[in-house]
């Protein structure tokens, strides 16, 4: 029960910290994702489907969910940057399905 106050109270003190490390997680998955569309670019392979779609999906919904806390400097910026790279990837995927079949 003492821990669990600890660590309830330490979350409470560095929440920010611990927003800011998921962020940079985030950006980091992000750019991995794109890393591998530029790859398959440069590989000349063709995209599954399902990659394609993922990624227009999740392009989609970033864009459909900017104006949510659009207000917020971190979340423009965050939010660009999903757009960004989400809407560069299934560029990539689309023109790698058209230009490799």
């Amino acid at each position: 029960m003492q821990l669990q106050l600890c660590i309830g109270e330490q979350l409470r003190k560095r929440k920010e910290l611990l927003y800011n490390l998921g962020a940079i997680s985030s950006y980091g998955s992000m750019l991995t994702f794109f890393w591998h569309g530029v790859e398959m670019l440069l590989a000349k392979e063709y995209p599954e489907s399902t990659l394609f779609v993922y990624a227009a999906l999740t392009f989609f919904t970033i864009v459909v969910m900017a104006p949510y806390k659009w207000d917020e400097k971190w979340m423009r910026i965050k939010t660009s940057v999903g757009m960004l790279v989400f809407g560069d990837s299934p560029a990539i995927y689309l023109f790698c399905c058209i230009a490799y079949r």
